[in-house]
């Protein structure tokens, strides 16, 4: 096509364009149009008598359309090619993600299937036991999809008994699945009592007191820091000879560089000793004590801990570890698709690329000479200033000046639009400025990150003195 920007080629001009090669394109199975053409490819096809759909909305991703079609995947005249794969990746994914449930050997149930060996995984969240239970419900509503139970804790030598029951009914009130974690067996029992069927933890010095609630399930996990693989196998043969039926086994994860590897190998040895007991390891010793982003370290356990034999992912939600329930369902997701189709997670249709890309987009730069950019000191605006933040992942952009107004929204360009419809007329200078704050504030509330007007919001990478400078406040 004769035409410099492909995507703005209209359908009444390609077809114009091709007319006179009708002859040629009916030898070819599919004409293949770019995804962002604007229009419906229908006509094309009408005239041309060869099947017409959209590709995708870049170039380098042809090969996904090829492979597709080949496939017998129907494409769209209107959309995009990327909106028809990905949904088809998904529906897939389901497809694959259910037939493993359905055929999955279970240990026993206690509000969920408990599965002996992955796939499939059941993904735990632990509530902050310094935190309150206005607080846990939050964490509850934000996090429930994907999570399949909740561990009410409790610190050490807490033993508010009327405390345990309103905390425990309210999160059974609210979910399927109670887990009740504390030092004291007392604790543990009145949690059960009140609706927790798992517990946290069967050990040495509490087996002989929980014998009493023995129809629970419980985590079996060393109290002693020496020998924990022989010291878990112990604990289960024990707790089975006294009565004990629902087991899980988890010789608990060391931190990184405190043993993590050697712990690795004892969930091994549990996995090939205890071919019938499922495993569980709480994530959080390593993604909490790594100041690494959790995302990454989390797909790399899921993948680990589904060579090693675990099902059962036991996390919590603080600090830069937010939002891990989640990343380890995604990450749970991209095994169980690769295992099954016995294959590298990579290229399933499902991912957790957050920050970085897999490919480098090749753009052809303008040829217009180069001006170099030079750092301008801001000229303050008489209308007023801009005050900008993030409230419970809202963009909220307040102006004072010679109008008051507070705008929120959830995109950067909604809210910078409707804020100068408010204002009326600002300087260019400060125009641009409250864009450019608003799409950091966006981003930051993309990632559920921090953001802080005027602060750099992420590191540049490759430099080691530190993130973008401060532009200054205006």
């Amino acid at each position: 096509m004769d035409y410099p920007i492909a995507s703005l080629m209209s359908m009444r001009y390609i077809l114009e364009k091709l007319k006179d090669r009708k002859d040629e394109i009916s030898g070819y199975d599919y004409v293949i149009l770019p995804g962002l053409v604007y229009g419906d490819a229908k006509i094309l096809e009408n005239e041309l008598k060869v099947k017409v759909f959209k590709g995708t909305e870049n170039a380098w991703d042809i090969g996904l359309v090829i492979d597709a079609l080949r496939r017998g995947v129907e494409l769209s005249t209107i959309y995009p090619a990327d909106l028809v794969l990905s949904k088809s990746a998904l529906n897939n994914i389901e497809r694959i993600l259910k037939e493993i449930e359905d055929k999955a050997s279970y240990s026993f149930d206690i509000g969920f299937k408990v599965p002996v060996r992955p796939p499939p995984f059941r993904i735990l969240v632990e509530l902050d036991p310094s935190s309150s239970l206005e607080k846990w419900v939050e964490e509850i509503e934000r996090t429930s999809k994907t999570t399949d139970g909740y561990v009410v804790g409790f610190p050490v030598g807490f033993n508010d008994l009327d405390e345990v029951r309103r905390r425990v009914k309210k999160v059974r009130d609210l979910v399927d699945v109670v887990g009740i974690d504390s030092d004291s067996s007392r604790v543990l029992k009145e949690g059960v009592r009140n609706g927790a069927s798992l517990v946290f933890n069967l050990n040495e010095l509490n087996v002989e007191e929980l014998q009493e609630i023995k129809e629970s399930g419980f985590v079996v996990a060393p109290f002693s820091v020496e020998n924990r693989a022989e010291t878990t196998i112990a604990l289960v043969e024990k707790a089975r000879r006294m009565g004990f039926k629902k087991l899980i086994a988890d010789p608990v994860l060391s931190p990184p560089l405190m043993g993590f590897s050697s712990s690795i190998m004892d969930y091994i040895e549990l996995s090939k000793r205890l071919p019938d007991v499922p495993l569980l390891m709480g994530t959080l010793n390593a993604t909490e004590l790594i100041d690494a982003d959790s995302h990454g370290v989390n797909s790399l356990l899921a993948v680990m801990g589904s060579e090693i034999g675990i099902s059962i992912f036991l996390t919590m939600e603080k600090g830069k570890t937010r939002w891990s329930s989640w990343e380890l369902r995604e990450a749970t997701k991209m095994t169980t698709v690769a295992m099954a189709q016995g294959k590298v997670p990579k290229d399933l249709g499902v991912d957790l690329l957050i920050i970085k890309d897999k490919k480098r987009a090749v753009l052809s730069p303008d040829s217009k000479p180069r001006i170099k950019a030079k750092r301008e000191d801001p000229v303050m605006d008489r209308a007023g200033f801009i005050h900008i933040v993030l409230d419970r992942r809202k963009i909220v952009a307040s102006f004072t000046g010679k109008r008051e107004v507070a705008v929120e929204g959830d995109d950067g360009l909604s809210v910078g639009r409707t804020l100068l419809r408010e204002i009326g007329e600002i300087s260019l200078d400060h125009a641009l400025y409250i864009g450019y704050e608003l799409a950091k504030a966006e981003i930051a509330s993309l990632l559920d990150k921090n953001y802080v007007q005027d602060e750099p919001l992420i590191r540049r990478l490759g430099d080691e003195s530190s993130s973008t400078e401060s532009h200054g406040p205006q």
